[in-house]
């Protein structure tokens, strides 16, 4: 192609009709064309070697114009292809990437949420009894977030009722969605057609059919980087002289954070039809999804009931500040350790040889540079309440958690002195405690005489329970590196 005006100059033995049955093209003089061309085969030639630098004005003086015509022609059909390819393409990824759990219901009133699954072009989902207001929601959308509108789904004619076997056209985000004129449905199908933005609700009657347990979703938050709890009541919906099981059976799926499945029971009894996860092993700063399933068995027969839940653990909180070849330098934090033997594991651990004034906080991310603050400064971060503040030796400090804006507000060992000291952060207490410990790689075993208890109790340095009348010689097994208390002294452990 060139913008350069066609002069109309025929190459030696081309014609007018040679151009119109589609004779390749022959190049006066040079006899060449750019090798990176995509043209069709037959306008490339093999001799590149006296390539004009200027290939758009070249062409403009070599090419007539009936050939100029030809190649317009042959590049508006190449054109025509590739646009129907590229539809083609786009119309089967769009249909590829339609699955289940892309869209979900969320009711009102129990934050039980219901996950579609795709087939046969549209999603379905079985619901054993409809009562209050309810949303759909795509699986994209993040609580609290900007701009989170497109995946609400809700009532377009401000509306929201929805009468059974009839389509309910929807908007973005819309009104609540409820039953037409109030009450109860049970066992119903939502058919959903995000595309066409309706909802259908198939089947349902006023009294349930058969038995059905039903679980809810009461709480789910994270505790911690790595822990979590999700409480989930149960009802029974019974028919007839039905009896209600003594226990109910709640398990929950999901991947720890070491990648691998894991699961956890709890068994609820009749009384209470209420129970709890506590979990100490999520990935932090992650939405740890968990695919429930409650059982119990009536007359014999087993029933149940399923759900998926997300238990949002925050991120894992960073040392820094004036540490030792990194003076509160956005870019670089340390690390924390969970202590393993805390069994709520809501304890972490951090090493650090501070420097200056030992000054440091807690940030949930670290900068692109050492003074990028601005990312730092946009996460939550966790400091003492006041300016500065002296933290003593073995004194548990709160903290305050900031969730956006600068603060220069740190804690400091009292009457520090430059050296390594282990801080210990729990989520519990909500507070900090610092230790001074050199720990060096070189540190002797502790002796064991014949004075030594025969069982002892281990304490971490800032004097937490660890473990309780474990034999002496076996206590700290498995401990990580640090200082701890073991039979009342302090004691080094190297890994």
């Amino acid at each position: 192609t060139t913008d350069q005006k066609v002069t109309g100059l025929n190459p030696v033995g081309v014609t007018k009709r040679d151009a119109q049955i589609g004779r390749p093209l022959f190049l006066h003089k040079t006899e060449c064309l750019n090798k990176h061309s995509l043209l069709p085969t037959r306008f490339h030639n093999s001799n590149f070697n006296n390539c004009p630098k200027n290939i758009p004005e070249a062409l403009a003086h070599q090419i007539n114009y009936f050939n100029y015509l030809y190649l317009i022609k042959q590049l508006s059909i190449m054109k025509k292809f590739y646009t129907l390819f590229s539809f083609v393409i786009i119309a089967v990824m769009h249909l590829s990437a339609q699955s289940d759990y892309d869209y979900y219901i969320d009711f009102n009133r129990t934050h039980e949420k219901i996950y579609f699954k795709y087939a046969n072009g549209k999603y379905t989902a079985d619901v054993n009894k409809i009562e209050g207001d309810f949303k759909i929601y795509n699986s994209h959308y993040i609580p609290g977030g900007a701009d989170q509108d497109k995946y609400i789904f809700g009532s377009a004619d401000g509306q929201g009722g929805i009468t059974p076997n009839s389509e309910k056209k929807l908007s973005n985000p819309g009104n609540n969605l409820s039953i037409e004129g109030g009450g109860i449905l049970y066992s119903v199908i939502f058919v959903f057609d995000p595309e066409a933005m309706t909802l259908k609700i198939e089947g349902g009657g006023t009294f349930p059919n058969h038995t059905t347990l039903e679980m809810h979703i009461v709480s789910s938050t994270g505790t911690s980087p790595e822990t979590g709890e999700l409480t989930v009541s149960l009802e029974l919906v019974k028919t007839g002289t039905t009896s209600a099981p003594d226990e109910y059976y709640v398990t929950a799926y999901y991947t720890d954070n070491t990648g691998n499945s894991s699961q956890q029971e709890i068994v609820i009894g009749n009384d209470s039809m209420k129970g709890t996860f506590t979990f100490t092993d999520l990935k932090p700063d992650n939405y740890n999804l968990m695919a429930l399933k409650a059982t119990a068995t009536v007359n014999g027969k087993e029933i149940s009931d399923t759900g998926i839940a997300p238990v949002k653990t925050p991120a894992m909180p960073i040392l820094i500040g004036q540490i030792d070849g990194h003076n509160w330098e956005a870019n670089y934090g340390i690390q924390g350790m969970q202590f393993k033997e805390i069994p709520d594991g809501k304890t972490y651990y951090y090493t650090a040889k501070l420097t200056g004034d030992g000054e440091f906080c807690f940030v949930t991310k670290l900068g692109n540079s050492a003074d990028d603050w601005t990312t730092v400064d946009s996460n939550i971060r966790y400091a003492p309440p006041t300016l500065r503040v002296a933290a003593p030796e073995k004194t548990w400090m709160p903290y305050s958690e900031i969730s956006s804006g600068s603060t220069p507000n740190a804690w400091y060992p009292e009457n520090f002195t430059p050296g390594t000291y282990v801080i210990e952060f729990d989520y519990t207490t909500k507070s900090i405690a610092v230790v001074k410990g050199d720990i060096p790689t070189d540190a002797p075993s502790v002796t064991i005489g014949n004075d030594t208890p025969a069982v002892t109790d281990v304490y971490s340095i800032t004097g937490v329970l660890l473990r309780k009348d474990m034999p002496y010689r076996s206590a700290t097994e498995g401990l990580p590196a640090g200082l701890y208390i073991v039979g009342g002294k302090k004691t080094v452990i190297n890994n």
